[in-house]
């Protein structure tokens, strides 16, 4: 492991401005790490080695000039191939998209170049971000890259796993049911949801339009506050982005006395719920460093917590089938060439290039949405989540911040299912619109790192991130300590 990976982001941009490295250098060391582990890992599914390169060199010699340059200049990024990026190929993990080129840049894309980010490559993910486990992908499997027989969790999984075993410092993921936080959770890395609203989709395939948010992975709480810092921000062309200022989101991030003044309310509906030993042992304890620390820990109620699944399904599956419905093989992405009419060409088109967990969250969410059954399973369902949403308000009203386990159970091996309840706190952030953050804690006994999650009102970001950063300080979970993947 390159020396280089044990600095936080804003360390490694000083480095690079000061003379002391190189973003050549910098991105070499990342090529290097990706060589040792990318082979069992399979966090990419396209590396950009010479044009990375090429942009590398172009941020040293601004530096070196004395020119003008941008806030990330030269620091190398991983991003999620479901986000364009103009000129280059955006596969969505699926073979219906796997010709397609972006025509424009997506808006984080856009202001990761203005600032000089450089792009390492594409992660993988789960098709269309439809999974929690990355095996959806119709090109390969992403490991966990501290047990490369198990998931590293989904759909984001590829840009967890290349962060998480030292192949980028930091990478974007999308969020729609927890796709970030519990890969973050799974892989021992941040994983950061922002509230609905605050950061552009613009740019982005589009999953479940009323939850879906870009967020990002990194390996601390600082370095996720500067990347939302650059890429936050009104934008008009994303009806649903508010119009909200870029801010600072690295401020007051350590004040000493931040828990002091905090309310942290723990689910009661946590003991109605399947859990892992390990993993509710391992938030005891990080409920105890609060409490010790100066946090009040009150108990919390929201009963609707019970309807997450069922809320997620079917709402979800049916905006999946209205956001699908443009993939038809006619404007862009696969044309089956066995179509004998226009609608044969459709069927087919779809038939022979989606995965099967794409067909059936179609088929679901197509289900749900006709008229025999909009009102009694979508508008109902409309309904009840208008209700969870008042309960968790209600909720806040006692405290800062939802304190929870990232997930209810450790990751499972290829092949293996995770309850439906499984991430059943993380869902609950995307339903409201809440910001949410994972962060890691501890280990298991098996060596497996175990996460916790912060859910805040909407537009609290700046407090979540504070009191997520305090936590961090006291967990006493190593942020560079790196899984031994390439050496298994």
């Amino acid at each position: 492991m390159d020396e280089i990976f044990k600095n936080g982001v804003k360390e490694i941009r000083t480095k690079i401005c000061s003379g002391e490295t190189t973003s050549v250098e910098v991105v070499k060391a990342c090529y290097k790490r990706i060589a040792q582990v990318e082979p069992k890992v399979k966090a990419f599914l396209k590396l950009n080695e010479e044009q990375a390169l090429k942009h590398a060199a172009l941020s040293d010699d601004k530096i070196k000039s004395g020119a003008k340059y941008g806030f990330l200049e030269g620091v190398p990024i991983g991003i999620k191939d479901n986000i364009m990026i103009k000129g280059e190929s955006m596969t969505s993990a699926s073979k219906y998209l796997e010709n397609y080129i972006s025509p424009y840049d997506a808006a984080v894309i856009e202001k990761l170049k203005k600032v000089g980010a450089v792009f390492i490559g594409r992660t993988n993910m789960d098709e269309f971000a439809m999974g929690g486990s990355t095996e959806t992908s119709a090109y390969q499997k992403t490991a966990n890259p501290w047990d490369i027989t198990k998931i590293p969790g989904g759909s984001s999984g590829g840009s967890a796993a290349a962060v998480s075993a030292g192949m980028v410092p930091f990478a974007l993921g999308s969020d729609t049911g927890g796709s970030i936080r519990q890969p973050a959770g799974f892989t021992g890395i941040v994983g950061y949801k922002p509230s609905y609203g605050l950061i552009s989709r613009y740019g982005v395939c589009a999953l479940a339009s009323s939850f879906d948010q870009i967020g990002s992975f990194s390996r601390t709480v600082k370095d996720t506050a500067l990347l939302v810092s650059v890429i936050s921000g009104k934008d008009y062309r994303d009806p649903v982005c508010e119009p909200i200022e870029s801010a600072d989101y690295t401020h007051d991030l350590d004040n000493p006395d931040t828990l002091k003044n905090l309310k942290i309310g723990i689910p009661k509906e946590l003991g109605n719920y399947k859990n892992d030993p390990e993993i509710m042992k391992a938030f005891n304890d990080a409920v105890a460093k609060l409490k010790l620390d100066g946090a009040e820990i009150i108990e919390i109620s929201a009963p609707s917590y019970k309807y997450v699944p069922a809320l997620y399904k079917v709402i979800m599956c049916a905006e999946v089938s209205a956001n699908i419905a443009t993939f038809d093989g006619i404007r862009y992405g696969y044309r089956s060439p066995n179509g004998v009419s226009l609608n044969d060409e459709y069927s087919k088109s779809r038939a022979e290039s989606l995965g099967y967990e794409v067909k059936k969250r179609i088929l679901f969410g197509t289900y749900v949405l006709g008229a025999q059954n909009y009102h009694r399973c979508y508008h109902q369902a409309q309904r009840v989540r208008t209700l969870l949403i008042n309960d968790l308000n209600a909720a806040f009203l006692q405290c800062d911040f939802i304190f929870s386990p990232a997930t209810l159970q450790m990751p499972v091996k290829f092949g293996g299912e995770l309850p439906e309840e499984c991430d059943i706190f993380l869902i609950a952030a995307n339903l409201g619109g809440f910001p949410g953050i994972t962060v890691p804690c501890a280990f298991s006994p098996d060596g497996m790192p175990i996460g916790v999650h912060f859910m805040g009102r909407r537009f609290s970001d700046l407090k979540l991130f504070q009191a997520a950063h305090a936590f961090e300080r006291i967990a006493g979970f190593d942020s560079y300590k790196y899984p031994l993947c390439a050496d298994k």
